[in-house]
This record gives structure tokens, C-alpha cells and sequence, in this order.
């Protein structure tokens, strides 16, 4: 298959200028979003075949922002997780989304932002706002998805920063309404995550999550 041509993102960027994806993510078929051993992805240039649903959750397009972060921040208040280390990084906080028949959500930067083919999203702390709502937030924003947090996984140690990761469930959203931060959103079976992270840092959350799965198996 050959490259796909540049082509402007959809979306403006944080100052309201084109966006021009240089080396745009080709779309999967439709079958592979109902393929549990599949990875599957939209383009933010050129779409996709998406379901109505996935695992009897619907794609809807309603966004996290106004009363939506207010009720969530009331929601998660007491949101049960450890104390954070020590640090004099910055903060920052993500969420990584499981689906039940097993695979995962990943974004793709655009143009390979930091040079990450993909990531889990990811971003840093809003004034006014904790970390568990934080990583929802920057969780639509990237991927369109709507996701609750379910519980914390791990404390990632990067350079500057040190990046609190919960894991959630989708409960709405949609891929269509990526943000400008990244040109595609996939979803991975865990056994090739491995093929989609390219970059350490997002590596080193691989042995969390594979914990986290042993435990889900064992109920």
C-alpha cells in the first residue's frame, strides 16, 4: 500500500492554525474493529469504518468539558489511589482503556510528536483540576473517548515529569472527534502493544499492565 499524502488535520492546532499531517495513519477495515485478536484504527484525515458500538458500548459525541469535568471531579473526590512520590518533577496523568474483549486504546501523535508512533494519552496537570480528572480530560481530548477510571496503575519516572497512569473503561465517545494532538487512534490487543510503543517510557508501563490483567483473570 502506498504512503498516504500530507494532508491538513481536521482539527486546528492549540492556536488555531492548519495542521498539516505529513505522514497521515492509513483506517482499518470495519471487521477489524470486531476482531478481538485484530488491531484497529481511525484516521483523523481519512476516517474510517467504525460500529455503532463496541462490546455493547455505543460511539457517542458527547465531549468531556464544562459540567462534565465538574461532575466527574465531584464523582472521583474520594477517588481511592496511593500518595504520590516524592518529586520535584511535574506532574502529569493519563489513562490506559480497557476494552472486556481485551485489547487496548492507544493515540498516534501527530507527526510522530516526541517520536511516538503511539502512546497511551497522556498530559499535564490543568490548574484546578486532580489527576484522576486530568487523565480524563487529556483522554478525550487525544482520543475522542470518553473513559471512567477504575483504579490506579502505575507511577511512571521520565525525565521531567513523573506521569500517574489509572485504568479505565470507555463509556462513550468517539474516535471521530480526535483532537488535533494526535492523527489516529487504534485498538491494540495487549500481545502487540509491543509493536505500537516504541518509546521506553511507554514500555515501562507494560509490566504494570500485565499484572493488572493476571489480577482482572483471577477476578
Amino acid at each position: 500500500m502506498e504512503p498516504l499524502a500530507s494532508t491538513l488535520h481536521p482539527q486546528p492546532d492549540e492556536n488555531g492554525n492548519p495542521l498539516l499531517i505529513e505522514a497521515p495513519s492509513a483506517p482499518s477495515d470495519a471487521a477489524a474493529w470486531l476482531d478481538p485478536d485484530a488491531s484497529a484504527t481511525y484516521s483523523a484525515t481519512h476516517g474510517g469504518a467504525l460500529p455503532a458500538a463496541l462490546n455493547d458500548v455505543a460511539f457517542t459525541s458527547e465531549k468531556f468539558e464544562g459540567k462534565a469535568v465538574k461532575a466527574a471531579m465531584m464523582r472521583l473526590a474520594k477517588f481511592r489511589e496511593p500518595p504520590l512520590p516524592v518529586t520535584q518533577k511535574r506532574f502529569t496523568s493519563g489513562l490506559v482503556v480497557a476494552e472486556p474483549d481485551g485489547r487496548f486504546w492507544v493515540v498516534h501523535p501527530s507527526n510522530r510528536y516526541a517520536g511516538a508512533d503511539a502512546t497511551f494519552p497522556k498530559g499535564r496537570l490543568d490548574a484546578g483540576l486532580t489527576l484522576v480528572v486530568n487523565a480524563m480530560k487529556e483522554t478525550w481530548e487525544e482520543s475522542g473517548l470518553i473513559a471512567e477510571p477504575v483504579c490506579w496503575l502505575c507511577d511512571i519516572d521520565r525525565t521531567k515529569t513523573v506521569t500517574r497512569y489509572y485504568m479505565a473503561r470507555r463509556t462513550g465517545g468517539t474516535p471521530k472527534n480526535v483532537g488535533w494532538e494526535s492523527q489516529a487512534v487504534s485498538l491494540v490487543p495487549a500481545e502487540a502493544l509491543l509493536e505500537f510503543l516504541n518509546r521506553p517510557n511507554d514500555r515501562k508501563i507494560l509490566p504494570f499492565l500485565a499484572h493488572w490483567r493476571a489480577a482482572a483473570q483471577r477476578g
